[in-house]
């Protein structure tokens, strides 16, 4: 039978005809016609369906993403693959686009890197790091800064080698405290482009730099985001910069200065008390910090199951370990609070310079009164990862404490 005969006469046969009369078929029609045929017999009858596309795809029928997309779920899934893989090598981005929500988002990545076809948008953001292993691709700031946190660190650092703009102070921040925290030449060069891109820094985002970068790019900072500076940020600066900085700001913005700067100089005392404090405050924080990171390990742990099984007993355990977190974590912000009080103080007595003249406490960003409620398990690892810096962190400063006595 000619499938001109038979796409003529299907609207008036009972589907059991249409499907035992499939195998008499000695040519097929345009795809369009076979996707209406499809679509009347998969009515009643899937497999009768099923038949009609392998026949359609022995016999070299191309579909277009269109096609495709009204047909997804009428037959069986091996033949629908089949007839979507022969169908492929002719296709657009369009037939992508069309073809998204109706099939696995996986499968259409893996049809765009074979074909190298453009992925729908939201396809091409989420799946970024598979779509495009080339990370010398111009891609925007925004575009960079909210797919980032999702990325591997090492595509992340080498995506970012090619954004076309930046985005705020306190985006540029943050992507140097979750990429460089522990690397101060490249924070250092991340910042250095950014103030060359025009972005400037509260005095918050400069006190926070000082624990990243080095130097002479605080100094820039400092500079160049001067026009953002008042008399209580140079307050807020002072004992984390330079005091050369500051006098010299201070100076061009016509701003009054620090207090302590303004003093005649003292001789300098015996601050064996302060630093003795100081380094029981670190001492003390660290050993909140690991009761912290210990019980963050176990709500990872719990979510991890509390994800795979289901059950009362799963859930209740999760809850458990998760606010046995939330009350370590609480503690150990407050020793941590402590210990910013304590190198404040030391700060004060000019012949003190400390690299981490204040720490950057980034580890309360993670939680808020819903904490119990929203943790996720990417945000426990996340937390965790913030709690592991602050440790290093802790550390580098006892250490620097210790050679002042």
């Amino acid at each position: 039978m000619r499938w001109s005969d038979y796409y003529e006469k299907i609207n008036d046969w009972a589907v059991s005809t249409a499907v035992n009369k499939i195998s008499s078929l000695e040519d097929m029609g345009a795809p369009d016609e076979i996707v209406d045929a499809l679509n009347i017999i998969a009515f009643e009858d899937e497999k009768g369906a099923t038949r009609l596309l392998n026949r359609a795809v022995q016999y070299g029928v191309k579909f277009s993403g269109e096609n495709l997309a009204e047909i997804a779920g009428l037959c069986a899934e091996d033949s629908f693959k089949k007839a979507l893989y022969q169908s492929a090598e002719a296709f657009t981005a369009q037939d992508l686009e069309d073809l998204y929500c109706c099939v696995d988002d996986e499968l259409i990545v893996e049809l765009a890197k074979r074909y190298k076809i453009s992925a729908p948008a939201d396809i091409a953001e989420e799946y970024e790091e598979e779509l495009c292993p080339d990370a010398g691709t111009p891609i925007s700031w925004s575009r960079f800064y909210d797919a980032f946190y999702d990325w591997k660190p090492e595509y992340a650092k080498a995506r970012l080698q090619s954004v076309t703009d930046f985005g705020s102070g306190d985006e540029v921040l943050e992507v140097v405290q979750e990429l460089f925290w522990d690397d101060e030449y490249e924070a250092s060069r991340l910042i250095m482009r950014a103030l060359d891109a025009g972005v400037r820094f509260k005095d918050e985002n400069i006190v926070e730099l000082t624990s990243h970068c080095n130097e002479d790019t605080i100094k820039q900072v400092v500079f160049l985001s001067r026009l953002l500076l008042t008399e209580e940020s140079l307050e807020e600066l002072y004992g984390n910069v330079s005091d050369d900085i500051i006098i010299e700001v201070a100076k061009e913005q016509n701003l009054r200065l620090p207090e302590d700067l303004r003093e005649e100089e003292e001789e300098p005392g015996d601050i064996s008390y302060e630093v003795h404090a100081a380094i029981d405050a670190a001492d003390y924080a660290l050993e909140c910090l690991a009761y912290a990171q210990q019980a963050m390990n176990d709500s990872g742990s719990a979510s991890v199951l509390d994800m795979l099984t289901t059950g009362f007993l799963t859930s209740f355990l999760k809850q458990a370990t998760l606010s046995e977190a939330d009350a370590e974590v609480r503690q150990a912000q407050m020793a941590l609070n402590d210990l910013n009080a304590e190198l404040r103080e030391l700060s004060k007595n000019k012949t003190v310079q400390l690299k981490y003249a204040r720490l950057a406490t980034a580890i309360d960003l993670w939680f808020d009164d819903g904490f119990l409620d929203a943790l996720t398990h990417l945000q426990i690892n996340k937390a965790q990862k913030r709690i592991s810096k602050a440790i290093t962190q802790v550390k580098n400063i006892k250490r620097e404490l210790r050679k002042l006595l």
